[in-house]
């Protein structure tokens, strides 16, 4: 692999498959849910069905990267992508929308998975949370370009088409620098033991399928609780949504170097902190303090997932890697199936998003007790290996 176009085409593929694939519907939300006539329920449930389709998505590629590899799983998948996003921009009717974003969901788990342990394969496992951070730095960067495109577009199926063209050069380019491996380790499937093997595996799953649910909520419905609760017109409100983007890049620049210097946990409990506050920020729709909270929000989403990711990446080699993470990602994708279902729901019954921006911040306040516990247990547990 030729080093830096490898990094970039993996940062790039990560923006395709999380921000165009997945977090692109949150951006058009309103315009979807108001051009195809639903309720916020049933848009709910259309936002719901692409997480389930990620969660599905994980549970292949935790039985397929064994076999497949980390480069191949990362290729497939991103075909995957780029299929769904050209469906959404040529295919506009519901069934469309539903069985794309159901398809993009599936696949972009393959890319999810397999990105971090390439990165790491070409930086060295010395800076693990550096090639977790290069990874998250697309996603962040492929947000601000789907609210840009968003503001540049005339509608929504457009927006879909200008990311598909990206997506197929994405491929193409990944292909030629990205080789498959020739020397790949059988696998059956799941790797319990592989995740056993990571200090405090349990209470990380719960942390981070409680923060996904929380995560889900938040970017799901941000940009229509500032349309139709707070007053802002719809192009300041994906503007300022792509302040999370925004920071998302900042995060990806700083906290995976933060993770490898001051550690994996102290970086997850400071994120997971800050993600409460900038959830219940947001939801007081202050001018000032909205506009800060969605950028830092993005710093404080990447922190948690850098350090997630780095935490699974410390203890195990490259392929090994790929199978347990998965596992991890099966529980993610569960969180995150549950917020905009949910959200939808709430708005639905109440007649504003604001609850679901509570709900948000007390899982991430909920993921913060449980850093701080699973912290306090391990202290012990080092201090008695040093004795």
């Amino acid at each position: 692999m030729n080093r830096v176009p490898t990094l970039f085409f993996l940062a790039v593929a990560t923006a395709v498959s999380q921000s165009f694939g997945r977090f692109t519907y949150s951006v058009l939300y309103t315009e979807i849910r108001d051009d195809l006539e639903l309720s916020n329920t049933a848009a709910g449930g259309i936002g719901s069905l692409n997480l389930i389709g990620y969660l599905l998505g994980s549970l292949v590629v935790a039985f397929a990267v064994g076999r497949l590899g980390l480069a191949r799983t990362a290729k497939y998948g991103l075909g995957g992508v780029v299929a769904g996003l050209a469906l959404l921009g040529w295919a506009p009717a519901t069934a469309a929308v539903v069985c794309a974003l159901f398809l993009t969901g599936i696949s972009a788990a393959g890319v999810w998975v397999a990105a971090p342990g390439l990165a790491t394969t070409v930086l060295g496992p010395a800076r693990r949370g550096v090639a977790a951070g290069w990874v998250s730095a697309g996603v962040g960067a492929g947000f601000v370009m789907a609210c840009v495109f968003d503001v540049a577009m005339a509608n929504w199926q457009s927006v879909y088409r200008i990311e598909t063209l990206i997506g197929v050069a994405c491929l193409i380019l990944l292909s030629l620098t990205v080789r498959d491996s020739s020397s790949i380790t059988p696998s059956n499937g799941l790797s319990p033991k592989a995740l056993k093997q990571i200090p405090g595996w349990l209470n990380l799953c719960t942390t981070y399928g409680i923060f996904a649910v929380g995560a889900s909520l938040a970017m799901t419905f941000t940009v229509a609780f500032l349309e139709e609760n707070a007053g802002y017109k719809a192009h300041s409100a994906s503007l300022i949504y792509a302040l999370i983007g925004v920071g998302m890049v900042v995060g990806a620049c700083l906290m995976g170097g933060l993770c490898d210097r001051i550690g994996r946990n102290s970086v997850q409990m400071a994120s997971l902190a800050v993600m409460a506050a900038c959830c219940a920020t947001i939801a007081s729709s202050h001018p000032l303090g909205t506009t800060i909270a969605t950028m830092v929000f993005g710093v404080a989403f990447t922190g948690v997932t850098v350090a997630v990711t780095a935490k699974v990446s410390q203890h195990l080699d490259a392929e090994a890697f790929g199978a347990a993470y998965a596992v991890v990602t099966i529980v993610f994708g569960a969180g995150l199936a549950v917020g905009p279902q949910l959200g939808g729901a709430m708005a639905d019954s109440t007649g504003s998003f604001r609850p679901a921006l509570i709900l948000a911040a007390i899982c991430a306040a909920l993921g913060f007790v449980l850093t701080v516990r699973d912290r306090r247990h391990q202290t012990p547990r080092n201090l008695s290996r040093h004795t």
